[in-house]
């Protein structure tokens, strides 16, 4: 009858009544004899085939809740007849409980877990150590349910340790920060860091956590019970995880040992391996601490320690690549790096500054379109050649074509760019603007030769002079002994006449190389300019010239020898009217610059910048190279020492003058004079530079 157990009573008693009517049914249509053994055996074959299938269906479902529930359930074989539903029942009903305990343990779980992420997503977005912590403390209180703990922050500059503590009283939260010098650190706390061994302590009295801010971690605390874990670099970014005697790999007998030496730092490479340390107590909680708390802490420590030294690690990248763009955009030169087709890669900020592109416009150019090995162009590209041939460049001269279409000389270095593989890559190309050295070198040789010529010119007037005086002396004696004709005494005046006008260009030419000391005083500019220009009202009335002036708003005083600048502004002035032709303008300008590097080569500090612009014919290239040299002039009657003398009397200013000039145009000349003198007084000789 075992299998009876199987069949619910119910359904039993259904069957028997079904079964019982059709055997009535048989009987009125069977003799006797043959209804009994038929009715048996149809009765036994439902009853079997049903209880079969009963059981098969009972069995898969308890070995189902035997998989989900993991407890042993007895066999429907030690269960009695009639007893299979409540069986059964009751071993669903155990199932349910525990789907509802492990469904509240899944959500736990997933709070963990985002809470987790929540810390992940903190230290990738954000390298402030408040909002980290922030995040762990939150996980730790919330998601772990701690209501005493602490967090700290390692920071290897000063070798200090940032503790933050949080505690959920009665009374409510209570924050507090306290910065604690590594070795100050002591108790426990002090060990589990300096041995990397995670603690659980039951005896708080025996063994105290430790103190920070000189008194305990936590004040009143009721804890019983508190768990240490310390934050420590992996093995790779201490960079000597191979070494024997590498902390990480040490035993921990080894370690402490070491301790004892070494204090905190590796022996092998003598550095900290430390990232931070986190610890929670019982306090206000009403079970104390278990190896599943020490267990979950050292999760959350492992994780944490991972996620802070990829952060560090990608501050330390961040720093490193700003260090980077710091030294490349602060050097002297311009720098770009092209790939092998010459498309122009990266440029620094100089090179930007340079060339007049942006860095998105660089990008778009080939370096073709930048550099050339000429002004013409024609030759093979100097960057390009280092790609194909793979040599070096050294100081070679090259021209940089700029976004306004000029073209300026540069003195070019060249190098291979090698990828990780040895593999040609491009090109890097180190470039130094030499416009204003050449410009420079043009000057120094124009200075060179005008005191060449100074030298040759009052040699030669020294010499001149002497004969010269004979000369006059001799003739004053033919005059005064009578032994001139009455015929020839005009052809006698007149030889008087050009040895006296002789004599006076002598005395000028002296008087421009052996010049007075300077005279300083503090003045305006546009005094001594409107001074000038009424010197010249009469000149320019009888040409029909009008002089314009450009003044800035505001006067500034100005340190010069104010006789030897008016002058200069005589003569320039005297040389603009007399170029301009009739009813034309002559503009003087005036204007101050703190930097004038664009024309000056040791700018000192601030310049005023006079300008006096005509409408004459102009200068020829050839006359631009000459105009400041001796005797060289335009006018029939000019003595081409104007402006030899101007040239001079700024110079010895420590200024500087230029002279822009179009054939056809005009003439600008741009006076350059230092604000402030530093030397007073100073005499030199002409074409000696006086900025140097």
């Amino acid at each position: 009858m075992r299998f009876f157990a199987y069949v619910p009573r119910s359904r039993f008693f259904l069957i028997v009544a079904a079964l019982a009517a059709l055997l009535a049914v048989l009987a009125i249509l069977l003799p006797w004899w043959a209804v009994v053994p038929i009715s048996v055996l149809v009765c036994a074959y439902y009853v079997t085939r049903e209880s079969i299938w009963v059981r098969n269906r009972y069995e898969a479902v308890l070995e189902g809740i035997r998989k989900i529930h993991g407890d042993a359930i007895s066999e429907l074989s030690h269960v009695r007849p009639g007893e299979v539903d409540a069986a059964v029942y009751k071993a669903l009903k155990e199932i349910a409980t525990e789907l509802e305990r492990k469904n509240f343990q899944l959500v736990e779980k997933n709070i963990q877990l985002l809470s987790i992420k929540e810390i992940g997503l903190t230290l990738v977005s954000s390298l402030d150590e408040s909002k980290v912590v922030d995040a762990v403390i939150n996980f730790l209180s919330k998601g772990l349910g701690y209501r005493e703990l602490f967090v700290g922050i390692f920071h290897p500059d000063d070798e200090s340790f940032n503790l933050y503590i949080f505690r959920d009283t009665p009374e409510g939260h209570v924050h507090a920060q306290v910065r604690v010098m590594l070795p100050e650190l002591d108790g426990l706390l002090r060990k589990s860091v300096q041995m990397h061994q995670s603690v659980l302590i039951r005896d708080p009295e025996m063994h105290p956590v430790g103190s920070a801010g000189g008194g305990p971690l936590f004040r009143d605390s009721t804890m019983s019970s508190y768990i240490v874990v310390p934050l420590v670099k992996s093995g790779a970014t201490q960079g000597c995880e191979t070494r024997e005697d590498c902390v990480l790999r040490m035993t921990q007998v080894r370690r402490e040992s070491a301790s004892i030496e070494f204090g905190f730092r590796c022996p092998a490479c003598d550095r900290i391996p430390l990232l931070g340390v986190v610890g929670v107590t019982d306090g206000f909680k009403a079970a104390s601490l278990s190896r599943v708390d020490l267990v979950s802490v050292e999760t959350l420590a492992v994780q944490l320690s991972t996620m802070l030294e990829n952060n560090r690690l990608f501050a330390e990248l961040q720093h490193e690549e700003s260090f980077r763009d710091n030294v490349i955009n602060s050097m002297m030169n311009g720098l770009i790096t092209v790939d092998e087709r010459g498309r122009v890669l990266f440029a620094n900020a100089l090179a930007e500054e340079i060339t007049g592109y942006a860095q998105a416009e660089l990008r778009q150019l080939r370096v073709h379109d930048l550099i050339v090995d000429s002004p013409t162009g024609t030759g093979e590209n100097p960057v390009m050649r280092t790609v194909r041939t793979g040599r070096r460049a050294f100081q070679q001269e090259a021209w940089l074509v700029k976004k306004d279409g000029s073209k300026d000389p540069v003195v070019l270095n060249t190098t291979l760019l090698i990828d990780e593989r040895k593999q040609p890559q491009g090109a890097l190309a180190v470039f130094s603007d030499i416009t204003r050295q050449k410009r420079m070198e043009e000057q120094i040789s124009h200075l060179d030769k005008l005191a060449a010529l100074g030298r040759l010119s009052s040699s030669i007037a020294h010499e001149i002079r002497n004969p010269l005086t004979g000369i006059a002396a001799g003739i004053q004696y033919l005059q005064r002994a009578g032994q001139v004709a009455d015929s020839q005494r005009e052809n006698i005046e007149f030889i008087l006449d050009e040895v006296k006008r002789i004599d006076r260009l002598i005395g000028d030419l002296m008087s421009v190389v052996r010049v007075s000391d300077l005279i300083y005083e503090e003045t305006t500019l546009e005094h001594l300019i409107r001074g000038s220009i009424s010197m010249m009202a009469d000149l320019a009335k009888r040409k029909a010239v009008a002089v314009a002036t450009e003044f800035p708003g505001e006067e500034r005083p100005i340190v010069v020898d104010a006789d030897r600048i008016t002058q200069v502004m005589i003569n320039l002035l005297k040389n603009a009217i007399e170029a301009s032709p009739d009813d034309a303008g002559v503009t003087v300008s005036l204007s101050f610059s703190p930097d004038a590097r664009d024309v000056l080569f040791d700018a000192v500090g601030d310049f005023a910048i006079i300008r006096v612009r005509d409408n004459g014919l102009g200068l020829t290239e050839e006359d631009k190279q000459r105009v400041f040299e001796p005797f060289f002039s335009k006018k029939s009657d000019g003595t081409g020492l104007g402006l030899y003398v101007t040239h001079s009397i700024i110079e010895r200013h420590g200024g500087y003058i230029y002279v822009d000039s179009e054939y056809g145009v005009g003439t600008t000349f741009s006076v350059y004079l230092p604000v402030k003198q530093v030397h007073h007084g100073d005499s030199r000789e002409i074409g000696h530079s006086v900025g140097g």
